[in-house]
Formats: C-alpha cells, sequence, structure tokens
C-alpha cells in the first residue's frame, strides 16, 4: 500500500514523501527513490507462507531452533505473563528424559547451520531436577560437534544459586533475566532486593557480561514507558553503562491482565509514542536497548534495499518450518508459551500433533500477516512483523494498537536517518485510522482522547502447590472489575 508521510526538519520546513510498505520503497514528492547505491540480491528468497487455520502452518524435520517446554509452573505471579491464563499441562519429570531423547531421532541437525536449543517455563529453575539432567544429556548428544548446540534460558533470577550459575557458565548458557527496573514492583515480586541474592546474581553478571552472554529483560507496558528511565535503573544496579537489556518492546495482550496492562486510551498512546522517540533521539549512547537500535537499523537496511515485504516473517519467529516447541512427551505446540490443553484465539488447539507422527504436525492455531487486511494495509509492517501470530479478536486489536504505538516512533527515527533530518508528523493511506494517521497526536482533533476503550478486570491466582518444595501459582482467572469504561 502506498502511504503519503509529511515529514518537517527545523531549518526546512515541510516536506511530503510517499511510501510504499509492500515493495518497501522510500520516495520524495521529486521521484527520488531512496537506496542503496548497489543494491542487495534477494531473488533467491523462498516468499513467506501464508497459513492460517484452513491451511496450517506445517514444519520440516531439519531442525534449527529448538524450544523445549519443561512446564508452565512458576514460583511468581507477574503482572502480564503471557502464560498466566493458560491451561496447564500435566506435568512431566526427568523420567521422561530418555524418552524424548529417542523421540527426537525423526528430526535433522546440521552443524554447519548451526542449532539453538532453548529451555522455557514457567520458571525454568522450577524444573532443575529436570532441565540439568536434560541440557547433560543433549550437551553428550551433540558431543562429536566442534561447535557446539547453543543453550540458552530465560529466568525470573529468583532460583538462582552458586551451584546453578556456575553450572550455567561451564554449560555454555546465554542468560536472560526477565526483570522491568523501576517497573518491576508493578510487574511482580523483585527477587535482588534480599542482599544475598543480588550478590550471587551480581557475580554471575560479571563472569558472564564480557562473554556477551547475560542481559536483563524488559517489557514496556502502562506502567513501564521509559526506556531512558529503565536503562538509567539498570546502569545504577550493576554499575555498568554498557548493560544489555533485551526484550524492550511493549507487551502483547495474550489475556485480560494483558489489557489491563496495555494502553486504553489515545492519549496514552501518543503520550508513550512522543516519549519513545525522544529516549532515543538526540542521544548517542545505546539505552542498552540493542534489540530496539537494531530493529531501526534492520528497517533502514531493508528500505535501501527494497526488501519485498512477500519475503517478511513473523515476529516471533516461529513460522520458520525449521522451527519447534516442544514438550518431554513430544508434543508440538504453536509456541513456549502455550499449552497441550489450551486452545488458540482462533477456536483451534494449539497442540500440532507429536514427534512420533511428525509428518502430519500441523498448526492450525495461528494466522500468518498475510491474512490479516490490517497488517497488509499497515506502514509499520516491516518492523512489527505481524505481532502474535496466535491472538484474534479483542485480544488482537489491542496488541495491534500497542503494537503500531511502540513501532511507529522506530519508523520516525529511521525515516530521520534516511532523509537526513526529516521527522514525520503524519503518514496517511487509505482506511488507516486518524489516530495512527497523526503521528504524535498534534495535528488532528481526537475527541475521545481519554476515553477508555475497555473496561480493566481484576485478575486473581492462588499458589496451588509444590514442585521440589518451591510453591508455585496455578492458572489466573478473572474476579470482577476494577473499573467501568467511560463508554458504558
Amino acid at each position: 500500500m502506498l502511504f503519503k508521510v509529511v515529514a518537517e526538519k527545523a531549518d526546512e520546513g515541510r516536506k511530503t514523501f510517499f511510501y510504499d510498505n509492500q515493495k518497501n520503497i522510500l520516495t520524495d514528492e521529486s521521484g527520488f527513490v531512496f537506496e542503496y547505491p548497489n543494491l542487495a540480491n534477494f531473488s533467491g528468497l523462498i516468499p513467506s507462507r501464508a497459513f492460517s487455520k484452513e491451511d496450517p502452518l506445517l514444519k520440516s524435520n531439519k531442525i534449527n531452533t529448538l524450544k523445549i517446554q519443561l512446564g508452565l509452573s512458576c514460583n511468581y505471579s507477574c503482572s502480564y505473563c503471557s502464560q498466566k491464563f493458560v491451561e496447564r499441562p500435566d506435568e512431566t519429570s526427568k523420567k521422561d528424559i530418555d524418552t524424548f531423547l529417542a523421540k527426537m531421532d525423526v528430526l535433522e541437525f546440521n552443524e554447519e547451520k548451526g542449532l539453538k536449543i532453548e529451555f522455557w517455563g514457567g520458571e525454568p529453575f522450577v524444573y532443575w531436577k529436570t532441565l540439568k539432567p536434560l541440557a547433560e544429556a543433549l550437551d553428550e548428544k551433540f558431543d562429536s560437534w566442534k561447535t557446539k548446540p547453543v543453550f540458552s534460558v530465560i529466568t525470573n533470577g529468583s532460583l538462582l544459586t552458586r551451584e546453578i550459575c556456575s553450572w550455567l557458565y561451564y554449560m555454555g548458557f546465554n542468560v536472560g533475566i526477565s526483570h522491568d527496573g523501576p517497573g518491576q514492583p508493578t510487574r511482580g515480586p523483585d527477587p535482588f532486593i534480599d542482599p544475598e541474592k543480588k550478590k550471587i546474581l551480581m557475580e554471575f553478571y560479571k563472569v558472564m557480561k564480557p562473554h556477551g552472554r547475560i542481559s536483563f529483560n524488559t517489557m514496556m507496558n502502562k506502567s513501564n514507558t521509559s526506556r531512558r528511565a529503565v536503562y538509567d535503573w539498570f546502569v545504577e544496579f550493576t554499575g555498568d553503562p554498557d548493560v544489555i537489556i533485551g526484550e524492550g518492546s511493549f507487551v502483547d495482550a495474550y489475556d485480560d491482565d494483558g489489557l489491563n496492562s496495555s494502553f486504553a486510551t489515545l492519549n496514552e498512546h501518543f503520550e508513550y509514542r512522543r516519549q519513545s522517540f525522544n529516549d532515543v533521539y538526540g542521544y548517542e549512547d545505546t539505552l542498552g536497548f540493542y534489540g530496539q537500535y537494531e530493529k531501526i537499523d534492520n528497517f533502514t537496511k531493508s528500505v535501501l534495499n527494497h526488501f519485498d515485504a512477500a519475503n517478511l516473517g513473523q515476529k516471533c519467529g516461529m513460522d520458520d518450518e525449521h522451527t519447534i516447541a516442544v514438550d518431554l512427551l513430544g508434543n508440538i505446540v504453536t509456541c513456549q508459551n502455550v499449552s497441550v490443553k489450551e486452545l488458540s484465539k482462533n477456536g483451534e488447539p494449539h497442540l500440532g500433533g507429536n514427534l512420533e507422527d511428525y509428518a502430519n504436525v500441523a498448526l492450525k492455531s495461528v494466522t500468518h500477516w498475510k491474512n490479516r487486511a490490517g497488517c497488509k494495509d499497515c506502514p509499520v509492517l516491516q518492523l512489527c512483523k505481524g505481532s502474535c501470530m496466535y491472538l484474534d479478536g479483542p485480544n488482537w486489536d489491542a496488541t495491534c494498537d500497542s503494537a503500531y504505538t511502540d513501532n511507529v516512533p522506530l519508523f520516525a527515527l529511521s525515516f530521520l536517518k534516511m532523509t537526513n533530518g526529516f521527522i514525520p508528523v503524519t503518514i496517511e493511506g487509505e482506511g488507516l485510522p486518524l489516530d495512527r494517521q497523526d503521528i504524535w497526536g498534534t495535528v488532528y482533533e481526537h475527541p475521545d482522547m481519554n476515553t477508555p476503550k475497555w473496561t480493566t478486570k481484576k485478575v486473581v491466582i492462588e499458589k496451588t502447590g509444590m514442585i521440589d518444595d518451591i510453591e508455585i501459582y496455578g492458572q489466573a482467572k478473572v474476579e470482577g472489575w476494577l473499573a467501568k469504561s467511560l463508554r458504558g
């Protein structure tokens, strides 16, 4: 779709540009095309496939990324956890490891192409007695490889001990610590208030950081909106101005608590867009959010190389036929955040099959961005990449709104680089809502600026049991309303 972009530069006033989000071409009103002198050759790329529940996503048995779901139990109950409302599957244990490894024989791995193996919870270290022997068995399985598979894990950090940290280091793990910095009190408990836990973490950080194998993973939400504030907090916490902050995007509205963490009014959206832009604009440091800067750089390169949207995959990468999420029973699921017992928002099961019958694995639970009208006609498509592919209905609508607001400042920052200083003010396109055309909320009148789009719900979750002497939480439930929508 062709968009008209009006941008301004302090000493040159306003100027009109045109951006084609499908062909990924930016021109000015004179017809000048912004591009590299020598364009990259994308002729060998295979276009991404437009899957849906009628035409399900299929998987190859040649695997580059293996995501192993150990279970969904967690010792914390964070406010916007993507797994909070997911129906809990039957727990697995170290007794399932040998059978799982045998079932893995149907998969093919290639040392030259490399292999990433991710270990997921819940909280993965709730499953320490399973994770440790499983990772060691997988390490032994690929013992003949000179370039070993890359192991990674994301944890809330509360269960880290010196024994676990030492093991993670010597096993070559990459480790992400889920923590929202100044926004942590809204997200959930902060384990590092405990001086001893912080001491263990900082000892671990100092060993892992020189190898680039540790990050703090922060998500933005309506109560945690400034990346600069997050960066400043982690610099003070670690004493490291080069601290690496992973993730960094706005939360998706997976469920009712995800809705509660999303912006409900246009005013909130506009304020976040302005703050997000200003957190980066004019500063030479990288705020530690390397992933966000990489998005800006990648988008810039893709436009200047005219990377066609026909080849664009999904944000999460789970649409890749060479990437699978699997539990220890061999069940193939949509991604690591769902359950074999859960239905997707489109009404289809997240369970797509089993390693024992791999030829018939098919995921009907997901929708490619090519099958969403809003994505095809969106100016930030090549930054957003279709957001979450299994959401639908109101959850999708809220997630789409958040993803636009999160990505349009990055679009503007990239645009500024390509045009030598012009900052977009409006983006006009057929069918594009007025609040999306008006990037910063400064051009048009928006009479419903402070009118919430939905009601806020009260969510409750209780501890339901123990795993290896660790108390865990159960599935969350909606109990009532916290506030009524102004729309009645």
